[in-house]
């Protein structure tokens, strides 16, 4: 694999080497500089009556002051990654400020000015372009590099841990990565308790993620107050419980308790005692109340009555010294942090926990004060730390000297971070060169994979999932030139799909192969190489099962995980990512069983907030799983910001829409797109289908001249052409138009448009319908039909390019004007010339109403009447579900072609009797229809 040059890991000094006076000075300067920020967010003269709280966290930032510091004064490098706890922001931002790393998209350094206006923009809408800070980690600030968003907690350091493992992917399939590349992340120990962490806790052990460091910021606060943990029954307070927990699955744990001076006194007789004291036998609320005396006589009597062992050890401390030894906590000893950061980055298999122990609020009147979390400290207080550094006049953000000892330190910090950053951007950039460059050179990407489906008996979209990934991973495989023993030689139009291929990883929460992943599996885990094949050893492997054993091979590009569809979502999110991080464009494919996806939504927010790159497959889903639709049916339909949502009928339609995906995610032509969700089924249909209909319709017709109606065959009209007697264009020639249609968001299936005695606004009827009920709307536009219905079939692939977000952008213009789905009001009048008064009332019934059916929400295409102006019928899944084959679970939820063929009776019958009401100027005879019934006009069937 070939490096990057420059990339050698640079020499760190350890803690004991530093100038740690200078490293305090500089961290005092942080420290004011995010009080300040958080201070002007909330003094702004421009809040009006009823605006919500600004907010900030003064003491939550300040608990992170030095764990910080030590990460950006002496340890971390440019190439590191970092997530830390949303609350820590301001004081990231002030690190890097005083270190002159804002910069610009270009990676140019923010002039003084910008800097400063940076500064006091935390929470601030910009309007005029100038630079602001978002309350959170985010893109947006001007200091994001290589920073996790962190407006979530719990789910950036689980990212973190991934993208750590697909740096050491991308290295081991050959790819160009930086080389000494770290991962930190700052956690609140309240955060500690999130469900996520403990998920991906087992995982980053077993994958030997060596570069990975979590530090638990442990202040023993949270929002809502001190926090009070269970010691007798935890057997330890909650740092204890976080230690056995991370060495329990796999990590390297490091307590970092203790400051220098208190190392000091452990030293001096009884010192032993003391420390005993300190970390066994104290409890952390009462540890938080001892820090809020003042009166040191009154924490003496608490200290001799509770814990008498200690009282000769404490009695030979003056006031002062007792105070400095209850304070003095490792978490703002930079000696100490560096150390522990420096000693987690020794062993490079295996994961390192840091449980710093810190003060909330350190530094501030607040500190470790109940309730603290959202307090704010005083305009007094603010400026008198401005003026304890020095900082005079208007000046409100400032930072030192050049000539000084911190300026000379920070201004060589600073550029060295400056320079890794700009090394990195290198990588980037001619990673980024190279696979333009190749996909350039093998020429454009077919338009399908064509799996033959000539031969198959009613494959589902779950099997068609199995057998395009099964070609990628063939392609993926085969020699570039010459073909092998095992795969014949690759065609030419072939080799695009053959760099996809490589670059494509799956993933599963051991679902693999229950979603068709099978050929992904079969001898391709990639995965810390832990054991030997014994079952090849022993002759006991079963050929017809995927070879599960793990390894590091260029050709392992699947990802196996235990049942934690969370850890899978954040995995797939983290290698989306590197295409935008390192140029590096892999592409993560996941399946899931549909109804999980719900374990994993906040993961999943995240990866599209991220603006991660990624084909995410839930299969199957909906109530269309009848035998397990009791509690697996539900299917939540979300429309996101970066996300698009496909759910395929025919096979062939997901060949489209996955080939159209990959094609978008390696020329990076998927800008508000990013996130592919597609949904699959079990449910088999007849593929012949899908050209037999589609070749009845009026635009397929060869020799059909103007004017000529068409009339179905079982329903001849005079002066009509019998459709099946005019040939149609070929399947090929057909299959391109629909497939623009298909990749447009939804195409018409049956299409009466072009025949004899189709009257929009008397007898059509528009069904939208979307993914496994296109069955039951074919169903009903044939039952229809016997009953002088034209029911147009509109299958829907894409609710977001029809309905959503990304129709929205040009006003719903494929929906309104290509597939000529509208509001328009027919009027044909009964006699020649002007409409007379009585048709006039009819003005109202000549819309063309829609029925819309899915296996999901009902919002999911509730909207469709709305964005037109017709009336619709919305049938959808309503209610909880039960097992059964699928026509009985249809019917149970009235998405069946019963349902249909109900709802556009009823939706055609009451576009009829919509009252219409005309000016008696304009008419001078009675207006609107007398009361009716709908029913009156659609009678239910005898049957």
């Amino acid at each position: 694999m070939s490096k990057p040059p420059g990339s050698q890991k640079p020499a760190r000094a350890s803690g004991k080497d530093l100038d740690i006076t200078t490293l305090n000075a500089i961290a005092r300067r942080a420290l004011y500089l995010a009080t300040q920020m958080i201070h002007r967010a909330n003094s702004r003269d421009d809040k009006e009556k009823g605006d919500p709280k600004v907010g900030g966290h003064q003491s939550a930032s300040a608990s992170s002051l030095h764990i910080l510091g030590a990460l950006h004064l002496v340890v971390q490098t440019g190439f590191d990654h970092l997530a830390v706890k949303p609350h820590a922001s301001p004081t990231n931002h002030a690190y890097n400020y005083l270190l002159n790393l804002f910069l610009h998209e270009d990676l140019s350094r923010f002039s003084l000015e910008d800097m400063n206006t940076a500064m006091d923009g935390l929470r601030k809408y910009s309007n005029d372009g100038r630079p602001v800070f978002q309350s959170y980690h985010s893109h947006f600030d001007p200091d994001h590099h290589n920073f996790f968003p962190s407006g979530t907690v719990g789910i950036p350091p689980v990212n973190a841990g991934y993208l750590a493992l697909a740096y050491r992917y991308a290295a081991e399939h050959g790819y160009k990565t930086p080389e000494q590349a770290h991962f930190w992340c700052l956690i609140g120990d309240s955060e500690f308790r999130e469900g996520s962490l403990y998920e991906a806790l087992p995982d980053f052990a077993e994958r030997e993620i060596g570069n990975l460091t979590w530090i638990v910021d442990y202040n023993r606060q949270s929002l809502d107050g001190h926090r009070i943990t269970n010691k007798k029954i935890m057997d330890g307070t909650d740092d204890k419980r976080i230690e056995r927990t991370a060495r329990a699955n796999g990590w390297d744990v490091i307590q970092v308790r203790h400051g220098a001076f208190r190392r000091s006194l452990f030293a001096r007789p009884g010192g032993e005692l003391f420390q005993k004291f300190l970390e066994e036998e104290l409890e952390d609320y009462e540890f938080q109340a001892l820090l809020l005396v003042h009166d040191m006589k009154k924490a003496r009597e608490e200290l001799y009555e509770k814990h008498p062992h200690i009282k000769n050890f404490v009695k030979a401390l003056s006031d002062e010294d007792l105070r400095r030894s209850l304070s003095d906590l490792g978490g703002h000893d930079f000696e100490a942090l560096i150390e522990a950061m420096q000693q987690s980055k020794q062993n490079t298999r295996r994961p390192t926990l840091i449980v710093a122990h810190t003060v909330k609020g350190w530094g501030l009147s607040i500190a470790a004060a109940s309730g603290n979390h959202s307090s704010l400290v005083s305009d007094k207080e603010v400026e008198e730390l401005r003026k304890r550094e020095g900082i005079t006049g208007d000046t409100l953000y400032a930072g030192f000297e050049p000539t000084s000892q911190e300026g000379k330190y920070l201004k060589a910090r600073g550029d060295e971070l400056y320079g890794h950053i700009v090394e990195e951007n290198r990588i980037k950039k001619e990673n980024e060169e190279f696979f333009r460059r190749e996909f350039e050179r093998l020429g454009e990407f077919p338009k399908a994979l064509d799996i033959n489906l000539k031969m198959v008996n009613y494959p589902h979209t779950q099997w068609m999932l199995g057998q395009l990934t099964a070609k990628l991973i063939r392609f993926a495989n085969t020699p570039w030139e010459g073909g092998s023993e095992k795969y014949k030689p690759l065609a030419p139009h072939e080799k695009p799909f053959k760099l996809a291929g490589e670059l494509m990883v799956s993933m599963a929460p051991d679902v693999g192969t229950s979603t068709n992943l099978n050929p992904a599996m079969d001898g391709k885990i990639f995965g810390a190489p832990v054991v030997e094949d014994i079952e090849a050893e022993l002759n006991v492997k079963d050929d017809k099962l995927p070879d599960l054993v793990p390894g590091e091979d260029v050709s392992d590009r699947f990802l196996r995980f235990e049942i934690a569809e969370g850890n899978v979502m954040s995995c797939m999110g983290s290698f989306g990512r590197l295409r935008d991080v390192l140029g590096i464009p892999l592409l993560p494919l996941m399946t899931v069983y549909d109804f999980f996806v719900k374990r994993a939504l906040d993961q999943f927010f995240y990866n599209l907030y991220w603006r991660s790159s990624f084909i995410l497959v839930g299969t199957p889903a909906g109530v269309t799983l009848s035998p397990e639709g009791a509690q697996h049916g539900w299917k939540s339909d979300i429309q996101i910001p970066n996300q698009i949502t496909w759910e395929p009928f025919f096979a062939t339609e997901l060949d489209w829409i996955l080939t159209d995906s990959i094609r978008r995610h390696m020329l990076n032509d998927n800008a508000g797109r990013t996130g592919v969700f597609i949904r699959g089924v079990t449910r088999g249909i007849d593929q012949k289908m899908f050209y037999d209909r589609l070749k009845q319709q009026a635009r397929f017709k060869r020799g059909l001249s103007d004017g000529q109606l068409l009339a179905h065959s079982k329903f001849p009209l005079e002066g009509a052409i019998d459709e099946s007697t005019l040939e149609a264009a070929s399947e090929t020639e057909v299959m391109e138009q629909i497939r623009e249609n298909v990749l447009k968001g939804a195409y018409y299936l049956i299409d009466y448009r072009g025949y004899a005695g189709y009257e929009p606004g008397d007898n059509v009827v528009n069904i939208l319908s979307l993914g496994s009920p296109t069955t039951e709307a074919i169903k009903a536009s044939d039952a229809l039909l016997e009953r002088g219905i034209y029911a147009n079939v509109i299958v829907v692939t894409n609710t977001d390019l029809l309905l959503g977000n990304l129709a929205h952008a040009d006003n719903y213009a494929y929906l309104r004007e290509e597939l000529g789905i509208n509001g328009t009001l027919h009027l044909q009048p009964l006699s020649n010339g002007a409409a007379n008064g009585a048709e006039v009332k009819t003005l109202s019934g000549r819309r063309v109403p829609i029925v819309s059916v899915h296996d999901g929400e009902p919002g999911l295409l509730d909207n469709a009447g709305s964005i037109v102006g017709v009336r619709q019928e919305v049938l959808a899944v309503r209610k909880h579900s039960k097992s059964g084959r699928p026509a009985d679970i249809y019917h149970l939820h009235g998405i069946d072609s019963e349902a249909i063929v109900e709802a556009a009776g009823k939706v055609l019958a009451e576009t009829a009797l919509e009252e219409v009401r005309v000016s008696e100027r304009a008419l001078s005879e009675g207006t609107g229809h007398a009361q009716m019934n709908w029913r009156e006009l659609w009678p239910e069937r005898a049957d």
